[in-house]
């Protein structure tokens, strides 16, 4: 199991979601400065999260650890949108957060890519529930699909 995953695990999760919230919430106000740092802990914990369960499929790891790496993949999926709000158009900071403007001049289609992810982790959430590897080793591979087809429209 690579070191990466491993480093994954419970501890970070409560880091993210006050990070998630700080950033969404904080004074009312978004502020590029506060949305980057959230938007890449979550690209890295889904990222990190997602190899832990292909690992899993692949005979290495347990089934609870890639469980609770699915659920993780679930919740951070519905959270996007927090991550991208009206008004974080990140212009005040060109290049730092990956995200192209159209995440913002088209959030419909961003929207609709994020409901394709949140549906695919939703999938492999299940897969991981019922044990079967070679279905779970097909569903990680569809769900790398949906994050690579967002990542091709709406990130520089």
């Amino acid at each position: 199991m690579s070191q990466k995953v491993k480093q994954i695990g419970w501890a970070t999760w409560p880091a993210l979601v006050l990070i998630l919230a700080a950033s969404v919430v904080g004074s009312g106000a978004t502020h590029a400065e506060s949305i980057v740092p959230a938007l890449h802990a979550t690209m890295r914990t889904m990222r990190a999260a997602l190899a832990q369960i292909g690992e899993f499929a692949k005979g290495d790891g347990n089934q609870t650890a890639a469980f609770d790496a699915a659920t993780k993949l679930v919740t951070l999926a519905k959270s996007i949108p927090s991550i991208f709000p009206p008004g974080s158009e990140l212009t005040e900071l060109p290049g730092k957060s990956g995200a192209m403007p159209a995440t913002w001049d088209d959030v419909d289609r961003f929207l609709e890519a994020q409901k394709h992810l949140v549906i695919e982790t939703g999938k492999l959430l299940s897969a991981v529930k019922d044990g079967n590897k070679d279905a779970i080793g097909q569903q990680v591979e569809n769900t790398r699909k949906a994050c690579s087809a967002c990542h091709e429209q709406f990130r520089d």
